[in-house]
């Protein structure tokens, strides 16, 4: 169950305002999540059980666009040293991190540009990078304003994108016969769709899952090579959402990282039946 306990704002010293939840065992090995696109900090709080069983600090942010944080220019590597700077504020030093879904970028970016501060790292059904897996993709006017350096022109044509899909949705925000959305290259019918209450502070307003999407196709902005903690993926072979392929991509191009493959889970089902294997995985090796 979502729950609302363990909410706050933190200010960042550049002066911005991320919305931080916070759960499972206080006392526990801290972890930071990485919510999926669209979505928000209480996406961890489904965990929250299984995190405290497994004798983790749960911790997540809302990314820039999401909800109260402030709206701020993002890629992968400003994202992964926002986590940093959310340890520095609630002080701790060393820490896991876990992405889901759209998160998956950020968790690996994390560990990237945080070498020596991310003990562990958790994918679980995570994006890779679109352009090597959809060259296609590149043909979005979004993608090709964001691959020419004009981040605000590329902003306003995603934003335009993902207000066009609302007004084609149907009763219930779900769309009757209209094509499934292109997100920078990622086509998904579902992922415009929060999968829980906890995702509503992605919509309506899509600046953050433009964002998001932008970060995923053109904004690969890290070195796979500088990641040294061990690395977790998690994927399933019937996700029509996030493919498998993305978690093959990323296990040939981690050197630390081992896949796991949960056959018959989709998208959701990969981590949800999942949490208390993820969390005491992740805390075994290094959490």
């Amino acid at each position: 169950m979502v729950t609302t306990d363990g909410r706050s704002r933190v200010r960042l010293p550049d002066g911005r305002r991320l919305d931080v939840w916070q759960g499972g065992d206080p006392l526990g090995r801290p972890l930071v999540f990485f919510h999926g696109t669209p979505g928000g900090r209480l996406q961890a709080a489904l965990g929250d059980g299984a995190a405290a069983r497994a004798g983790m600090r749960l911790i997540a942010f809302s990314r820039p666009g999401y909800g109260g944080s402030t709206d701020a220019r993002t890629t992968l590597s400003s994202v992964g040293r926002d986590a940093g700077t959310v340890a520095d504020v609630l002080g701790l030093d060393a820490f896991a991190v876990l992405g889901v879904s759209g998160g998956g970028p950020y968790a690996v970016a994390a560990a990237a540009v945080l070498p020596h501060r991310v003990r562990v790292a958790g994918v679980v059904a995570g994006i890779g990078p679109l352009l090597e897996l959809d060259p296609a993709a590149a043909d979005d006017p979004a993608v090709r304003a964001a691959l020419a350096g004009d981040v605000d022109a590329a902003i306003d044509l995603q934003d335009g994108a993902m207000t066009d899909r609302a007004q084609q949705s149907g009763p219930g925000g779900r769309t009757a016969r209209a094509p499934a959305v292109r997100v920078g290259g990622f086509v998904s019918p579902e992922i415009l769709e929060p999968w829980t209450a906890s995702g509503r502070p992605g919509v309506p307003s899509y600046r953050g899952v433009s964002r998001d999407a932008l970060a995923f196709t053109a904004g690969w902005d890290v070195a796979l090579d500088d990641v040294r903690a061990p690395v977790h993926l998690w994927y399933g072979d019937r996700d029509r959402t996030v493919g498998l392929e993305h978690g093959r991509w990323l296990h040939a191009h981690l050197p630390t990282s081992r896949l796991v493959v949960r056959e018959g889970a989709g998208h959701l089902a990969t981590l949800m039946a999942h949490w208390a294997d993820v969390l005491t995985d992740l805390a075994r090796d290094g959490g």
